[in-house]
């Protein structure tokens, strides 16, 4: 203190030293140790300190050992009134020059900024780290359900052959092993009793016979229709693309849909995928829907989205392929113009071969 008095900046020399010890006090007790609370205790006494060898500069060393007690003492979203109170309470004791006090201000107005924008970067960086440990949990399910479908699906699979392997097997095993007994018996007495022998062929025949209409009756009952097989396809399509691409779909289907024959089922699939695939590209869509309506003369499916709508538009390669797919299975495509979003509308006749 001599030393420094003796100097013309001594008061200058001494706050600068102040503020650096505060400050690496304080970092090496908040950040080094993860002690808030020592942090804390350190603001206090450095604000005692400061106080008691009180000069002109070291008003600002106090007020800044005071904010960083009522910080660290976690006054929350109060942190602003408390500093405020405890700083007007310090300038009205110790009385320090005007000058002072208005660089003071301009100060804690900046420290203060910081701090709000300081702890609203921490909470963005709190909820980002949140997010991706969600994200990566989500990942996990999606990849485990993902998994269990597999599974799940493989083992239909094979529950349904097996199934249908049993029915086979009751249906003609009895009979095909009751044929080759009989066409034994059959060689045995083909030269001793001709007659024995070809009632035993006539009976196998038969037997055989019947065998083959059972499998082509098990065969045409374990064959879904073309309606299961249509409205199957079409719901394992959207879903998928609302599992991928995060857009909701819909599917809508009004009348008799056992009336529309498997070339319109499958032309109405290779139309849906082509318009899902457009929807990605150009639309920025969030929804989609496909609604099929089955009336008395005609089947009218229209693909829409919410996207970007526009009373004119240039027909690209998908759209040229929508309606060539459409025209050749007997259809009629149609562009509405719109400005809601962007839709196709297909419309099949129903001649009478087809219901």
């Amino acid at each position: 203190m001599n030393i420094m008095n003796n100097c013309d900046s001594g008061d200058t020399v001494l706050t600068v030293l102040a503020f650096s010890c505060f400050a690496l006090a304080e970092y090496l007790l908040s950040v080094l140790k993860k002690s808030d609370k020592a942090a804390a205790v350190c603001s206090c006494v450095s604000a005692f300190i400061a106080f008691l060898i009180y000069s002109d500069n070291l008003i600002f060393v106090l007020c800044f050992a005071v904010i960083f007690a009522v910080d660290k003492f976690g006054a929350g979203k109060y942190f602003r009134h408390i500093g405020a109170v405890s700083v007007l309470l310090v300038l009205f004791i110790v009385k320090p020059p005007f000058i002072d006090v208005l660089i003071l201000i301009i100060m804690l107005v900046a420290f203060t900024v910081t701090h709000i924008t300081a702890g609203q970067l921490i909470k963005c960086r709190e909820q980002l780290a949140e997010s991706r440990e969600e994200t990566v949990r989500l990942n996990r399910r999606i990849a485990s359900l993902e998994e269990y479908a597999k599974t799940a699906k493989k083992s239909a699979a094979v529950e349904e052959r097996r199934r249908f392997s049993a029915r086979i097997h009751d249906k003609l095993g009895h009979s095909i092993s009751g044929s080759i007994i009989l066409l034994e018996a059959a060689k045995l007495n083909i030269r001793t009793n001709p007659d024995s022998a070809e009632q035993c062929i006539t009976t196998v025949t038969d037997n055989l016979r019947s065998g083959v209409d059972d499998i082509r009756q098990a065969l045409r009952e374990e064959r879904p229709d073309s309606k299961t097989i249509g409205i199957s396809e079409l719901k394992e399509i959207l879903g998928e693309y609302k599992a991928k691409y995060n857009i909701r779909t819909t599917l809508e289907i009004k009348g008799d849909a056992d009336r529309i024959t498997f070339r319109i089922w499958n032309c109405i699939k290779e139309n849906l995928v082509e318009t899902l695939t457009n929807t990605l590209k150009h639309s920025g869509a969030d929804e989609f829907s496909l609604k099929i309506s089955v009336m008395n003369k005609v089947i009218r499916a229209e693909f829409k989205d919410n996207g970007k709508g526009s009373d004119s538009f240039r027909k690209g390669t998908g759209l040229t392929a929508i309606e060539e797919r459409t025209v050749l299975t007997d259809g009629k495509c149609i562009f509405p113009a719109q400005t809601d979003g962007f839709s196709v509308v297909n419309i099949f006749s129903l001649k009478e071969e087809n219901v």
